[in-house]
């Protein structure tokens, strides 16, 4: 009998430290775990690729960055805002569409935008 009191106290309290670890470990989860989510090098690259007009290594890095803010998502996704998620998704994808459209004012604003979004991501 006393076992099982035990259990009843324990259990609940395990699930709650869990649950509140998983909510805020945001901040330590959009770090880079390897050398395919280097999110935020690749934005810097990208800016630096934009100001000085290289498009077609522009074009490279962006696809790069889709495909690691992809791997991000996935564990952050408890732990972040939906909201936020889909802010620097349409961020990534603007940036993308002024590649193509080779504008770099409005790609130089999104990646500002998108600095500003990564900043705050799990905060």
């Amino acid at each position: 009998m006393k076992k099982h009191k035990w259990l009843l106290y324990t259990i609940p309290i395990v699930m709650l430290l869990m649950f509140i670890m998983v909510m805020v470990s945001g901040p330590l989860l959009k770090k880079p775990f390897g050398t395919q989510d280097r999110l935020l090098d690749s934005i810097q690259l990208l800016e630096k690729q934009v100001q000085n007009k290289q498009w077609t290594p522009a074009k490279t890095q962006i696809d790069y960055a889709m495909k690691a803010w992809d791997r991000i998502v996935n564990r952050i996704q408890f732990s972040v805002e939906r909201e936020s998620i889909y802010d620097i998704l349409g961020a990534l994808a603007r940036i993308k569409g002024g590649i193509t459209a080779r504008d770099d004012q409005a790609i130089m604003e999104e990646i500002y935008y998108f600095y500003a979004l990564w900043d705050n991501l799990g905060n």
